[in-house]
């Protein structure tokens, strides 16, 4: 069983190079500062993720989407539909960690819907690491009991706050010049369309 914490736990851990548990809108969700290259590996270690494969984070806020990337098209989606379940792929931006982009040169990011995980990213004022809270491969949790069974006993504990979806974000990028919907979630693939097409007007 995972050891429980607090929020204010929970970003002490983290500003201290922690690895945790914490919830988001999707899913439950293991995390680590985005520029901790020390713990990244932990957290990647932990999860048994393949090296080169990307990470996701969250950010603190707008602003700083508008700050890393200014002229992303991306951003009227972010606009739309943040905060929520929606992931933006956007070039990588400097103070990641190497293993977040991997060996894409790419992140994916999103300002979260859960209460929780945006003051925990607000508090921290940078980019979070937040991938699923699972081994890779598994199901993402949706309770803290689903992570205290996924395998993550090396994680510096977790912060319980009642079920969540257990769902996946909706994935978009920009592939030569068009709108490209990696992967579809909770927000469909026709609502980003629309939104995409009226910045143009």
């Amino acid at each position: 069983m995972l050891k429980r914490l607090d929020e204010d736990q929970t970003i002490e851990r983290l500003r201290q190079g922690g690895v945790v548990v914490f919830p988001t809108e999707t899913s439950y969700s293991l995390g680590c500062r985005a520029g901790d290259a020390t713990a990244v590996a932990r957290l990647v270690a932990l999860k048994g993720r393949p090296d080169g494969r990307p990470l996701p984070v969250l950010l603190p806020s707008m602003r700083a989407l508008e700050r890393h990337q200014p002229e992303t098209p991306l951003l009227a989606l972010a606009q739309a539909f943040w905060p929520g379940p929606l992931t933006l792929v956007v070039p990588a931006f400097p103070g990641l960690a190497q293993a977040v982009t991997g060996a894409t040169n790419m992140v994916g990011v999103r300002l979260s819907g859960h209460e929780v995980a945006a003051r925990i990213a607000h508090a921290l004022g940078e980019p979070v690491v937040a991938t699923s809270a699972n081994r890779s491969g598994a199901a993402a949790p949706s309770t803290a009991e689903g992570c205290d069974a996924a395998g993550l006993d090396g994680a510096d504990g977790l912060l319980d706050a009642g079920p969540v979806p257990g769902s996946k974000s909706t994935v978009v990028g920009i592939v030569d010049g068009a709108l490209h919907v990696f992967r579809e979630g909770p927000i469909a693939a026709a609502s980003l369309r629309a939104a995409w097409a009226s910045r143009l007007n």
